[in-house]
This record gives structure tokens, C-alpha cells and sequence, in this order.
């Protein structure tokens, strides 16, 4: 039975993590691209630099092209966008599941030691990469920072079959729910980053070819006005619907990570108190997934990306024709 809970209702500053999150991703991956395509010209021809960029861009919307051609777009560009909404809202709260066959791997290995010194072989391999996410987390969150790690950890303890120690499980269990959020976000800024740098770089090279060195600026910013016009008309509702559901996820991360400092959950050396805060944390996700907030938020999520992807389909393009005809107008009037 679904459960009203207001303590899961998204807050200001999630907001503001989502579109930062976003925000940064964007630019990274502008920042990169075009620094790539702009090593490719210099050390390669302008023809197969063009053709890369429009393979790196055609990629990047693959999966929507294809599925297009089995049904509808609308639908085609709706139901990936509400997977991903999904993903970053419900999925955050299913992610966590993963605690329970951890518990239990942990528990299998007291009793196969070559699967217990296999395991621990290849976690310590990872623990330079556990390190630098610890480090980076640490460096933006200053409630991770703040979680005390034991001086001397003992021998004789469960933590002995596994390639870290009690904190690094402590640390990984409070970072762990912040996952889901932050990949659809970095996915879908790293999506527009792609595009929008595909865009300027090729509407510069095609403004150089064109009028010269004068052009290259025109034709970037052409390119760039034709990128947001493309966007906007449904992007105002998409894009707001995808932070939104990161939003959520990220409210819900928050809750469950800051559960783990308030309750001192995974600071036991039994197997039997692992599995104990496990379930506190188990009892957290389903109140999460039986809130009535968050069926009700992906409810309303739904209904704008099925609007959105209405409006990709046949709306955009229309406003688009006419705002690039009368740009054309006017780069005609003054090149030519």
C-alpha cells in the first residue's frame, strides 16, 4: 500500500544538485569534445574529421533512430526518456538491493576459502580507484568527510575474507545510493556536451569553407542557434522532468546516507550485524518505493515527457523552418 511520506519530497538544494550535476557533465564533455576534434584537424584532413564528428553525433542518438522505425517516434522518444526518468527515481531505491547478495557473498566466503582469497585479490586491485572516489567525495561532501575510520580494525573479524576494511564497506554503502542519479545525469549532459560541440565545430568548419576566416564565427553561432532551437520548444519540458526525477533519487540517497552516520550502521565485525543494517536500510527502501510522493511525482514526470516527446515529433522541427529561414535571410543579406 502506497504511503504518504513527506520526508521524500524533493527539496530546493536537490534541484540544484541535479542541474549542477548536469550542468558540469555538459560542459565536460563540450570542453572535451571539442578539444578532440580540434587535435583530429589539426593532425588529419577537414573530410575525415567531419565524418567523425557526424558518426560521434549520429551515435549519440542511435538507440531513438532505431527504435523509431518499429513504432511510432512519440513513443519511441517517450519510452526511453521514461525509462531514464524512471532509472533515476525509482532505480535509486531498487539499486540498493544489491546490499543483501553482498551480504551474502561476504557470507559464502567463510566457508570457500579459494573464492574468499580470489575475491579479496581482486578487490585490493580496486582499491586504488575506491581510494580516489573517496578522496573526491570527501572533497564535496563534508558529511562523508566527517565519518570517523577505526584506528585498528581486528583480524579475527568477518571483514578478514574481503579485500577492504569495514569503513571502505561504510563509505561505499553511503556513496552507493548517489549512483543511480549521477549517471543519468552525466549520461544525458554528456549526450547534449557531445552534440553542442558536433554542432559549433561543424558549423564552423562548413562557415569557413563557405566565407573563410569571417565565417568560422558565423557559422559556429548558426550552428549553435539552430541547437537551441532545436532543443528548447520541448527541452523546457524534458530536460526539467529528468532532473526532477534525479531529484528524487537524490532526496531519497541523502535520506539513506545520512541514516547510516544518525543510526551508526555497518560499524559491527559479525556477519550477523551486517545483515541487521542491512535490513534498516531495506526498511528504508520500501518505505521509499511505497511512497505515495514518489509514484505520484513519476506519475506527473510521465505526462510531461509524453507532451515533450509530442512535441519533439511535430512541433520543434515547424519552429525550427521558420526560425532558420529567417536567419538565412539575413546571413544572405550580409555575405552576399
Amino acid at each position: 500500500m502506497l504511503k504518504p511520506d513527506p520526508k521524500f519530497q524533493i527539496h530546493r538544494k536537490d534541484i540544484i544538485w541535479s542541474l549542477k550535476t548536469f550542468t558540469t557533465s555538459l560542459l565536460i564533455a563540450l570542453i572535451f569534445s571539442m578539444a578532440l576534434y580540434s587535435f583530429m584537424l589539426a593532425v588529419s584532413e577537414p573530410a575525415p574529421v567531419s565524418d567523425a564528428i557526424t558518426s560521434t553525433a549520429s551515435a549519440a542518438t542511435a538507440k531513438v533512430v532505431i527504435t523509431a522505425e518499429y513504432i511510432s517516434p512519440v513513443w519511441a522518444i517517450f519510452m526511453f526518456n521514461t525509462l531514464a526518468v524512471f532509472i533515476a527515481s525509482v532505480g535509486t531505491g531498487l539499486f540498493l538491493l544489491i546490499h543483501p547478495l553482498l551480504v551474502r557473498d561476504i557470507e559464502l566466503r567463510t566457508t570457500n576459502r579459494i573464492y574468499s582469497y580470489t575475491s579479496i585479490g581482486f578487490e585490493k586491485m580496486l582499491m586504488p580507484l575506491n581510494s580516489f572516489l573517496q578522496k573526491v567525495v570527501s572533497s564535496r561532501d563534508q558529511d562523508f568527510s566527517s565519518m570517523e575510520r577505526t584506528v585498528h580494525e581486528r583480524r579475527d573479524t568477518i571483514w578478514q575474507y574481503c579485500g577492504y576494511g569495514k569503513d571502505d564497506y561504510r563509505m561505499f554503502a553511503y556513496m552507493l545510493p548517489y549512483t543511480v542519479p549521477i549517471m543519468i545525469l552525466a549520461v544525458n549532459g554528456l549526450l547534449m556536451g557531445i552534440l553542442l560541440a558536433f554542432f559549433i565545430f561543424n558549423g564552423a568548419m562548413t562557415g569557413f569553407q563557405l566565407f573563410g576566416e569571417k565565417g568560422i564565427a558565423v557559422g559556429s553561432l548558426y550552428n549553435v542557434i539552430y541547437f537551441f532551437i532545436s532543443i528548447v520548444p520541448h527541452g523546457i519540458i524534458e530536460i526539467p522532468a529528468i532532473l526532477i526525477a534525479a531529484s528524487a533519487g537524490r532526496r531519497f540517497a541523502c535520506i539513506n546516507s545520512h541514516e547510516i552516520i544518525d543510526r551508526e550502521l555497518f560499524l559491527g565485525d559479525t556477519i550477523e550485524s551486517l545483515k541487521s543494517d542491512v535490513s534498516t536500510v531495506m526498511a528504508s527502501v520500501k518505505e521509499y518505493l511505497n511512497s505515495r510522493y514518489l509514484w505520484k511525482t513519476f506519475a506527473v514526470m510521465m505526462l510531461m515527457l509524453l507532451v515533450a516527446a509530442y512535441i519533439e515529433t511535430y512541433v520543434t522541427l515547424e519552429i525550427v523552418n521558420r526560425v532558420m529561414h529567417f536567419i538565412d535571410a539575413g546571413i544572405n543579406a550580409y555575405f552576399i
